[in-house]
């Protein structure tokens, strides 16, 4: 009997907003932004800084933790990003400051951008539109804008690469390493053409990580270049998959985690474990190897997700992808529309 995920009527029903139509289009946004992020004014911002502080909340600050992920350990200033209503007390006139709002209306990075001018930091904004762009505007700041139609999350692609391009032209993103921007796309496209909704399920990776978690709770474990995914991926399957979530990420892990395999049966008979590999991973793949070894002994399912690609972004990214699919597959087979926010909207209005 073939999987309900494949009856394209059903898609189409449960999946009112096009989530799954948003999530298709990931590389060819990726490119989009790269483009316009190109025709951005910012001679006012090519000076020396001694750190980045990007500002975001919920799915608009993913695409500052991802690029935080990528260039770790490379970058010549340190990168923090910044979820709260006030900025950490080193930000400082040295300091660049990304606000990043994808309605532009968002309050704590509001809070956030009202302090990075007052600290008389330089400030780049990216948003659609919203209060953030017009005091942008009036300013004279540099504004990237999204496309509008998005849900925050779905608006990864423009997030990210207008963040990590901008980033390149300002000299924070060497040459060496902008240039595995092509392979990534090039994994994404592929990936694009595996995972889409018309695509069956027994060769499709997306359609098949979210029925092995359908009826369980994940806890996402990712590798240490993975950090950021793992928690896209619980995110993600809380406001795409309408399901609890956890995560964690390695080698963190090891010294807390792992301990959940302790847990009472009653409990552990409805979790399932999600390992996101990082092939490359050397460091740690013993131990994780010994981890899942544990996880399998105890939880009652253990999936394991492995990224693709030669290039640190190429496997950041397809580790991703495969999660945004699976997300949005896996709340289309509890009956929800994956691109509802009833609960979110409810706290923003009260």
């Amino acid at each position: 009997m073939g999987s309900i995920l494949d009856d394209q009527g059903y898609l189409e029903e449960h999946d009112p907003g096009g989530m799954l139509g948003v999530i298709t289009r990931f590389p060819l946004d990726a490119r989009r932004a790269i483009k316009d992020a190109e025709k951005l004014e910012l001679k006012a911002y090519h000076r020396k800084y001694r750190g980045l502080l990007i500002a975001g909340m919920g799915g608009s600050a993913v695409g500052g933790l991802l690029l935080k992920d990528w260039l770790r350990g490379t970058c010549v200033v340190p990168i923090e990003v910044s979820r709260s209503y006030g900025l950490p007390g080193w930000v400082d006139e040295d300091t660049l400051v990304y606000v990043v709002s994808y309605s532009g209306n968002t309050e704590e990075t509001l809070r956030q951008y009202q302090e990075a001018l007052e600290r008389g930091c330089p400030v780049l904004c990216f948003c659609s539109g919203g209060q953030l762009s017009r005091s942008a505007s009036l300013r004279k700041l540099s504004v990237f804008k999204y496309p509008k139609g998005y849900q925050p999350r779905a608006a990864i692609a423009h997030q990210f690469f207008s963040l990590a391009a901008i980033s390149h032209r300002l000299g924070l993103v060497g040459d060496d390493l902008w240039g595995e921007v092509d392979e990534a796309l090039a994994v994404l496209d592929g990936l694009c053409r595996e995972m889409g909704p018309t695509i069956p399920m027994e060769n499709n990776p997306g359609k098949r990580l979210a029925e092995s978690l359908h009826g369980y709770i994940p806890f996402i474990y990712g590798s240490d270049a993975l950090q950021s995914v793992a928690y896209r991926y619980g995110t993600q399957f809380n406001e795409n998959g309408k399901t609890p979530a956890g995560y964690s990420f390695v080698p963190e892990a090891f010294h807390n985690s792992v301990m959940a395999v302790e847990a009472a049966k009653t409990l552990l008979n409805r979790c399932c474990a999600v390992i996101v590999k990082d092939p490359c991973d050397v460091e740690s793949s013993g131990k994780l190897d010994r981890f899942v070894e544990l996880m399998a002994g105890s939880f009652a399912r253990v999936v394991e997700v492995e990224a693709f690609g030669s290039g640190r972004l190429a496997r950041i990214l397809s580790a991703l992808y495969i999660g945004d699919f699976a997300s949005a597959y896996l709340g289309i087979l509890y009956g929800h529309d994956p691109g509802s926010t009833k609960s979110i909207d409810y706290l923003k209005k009260k």
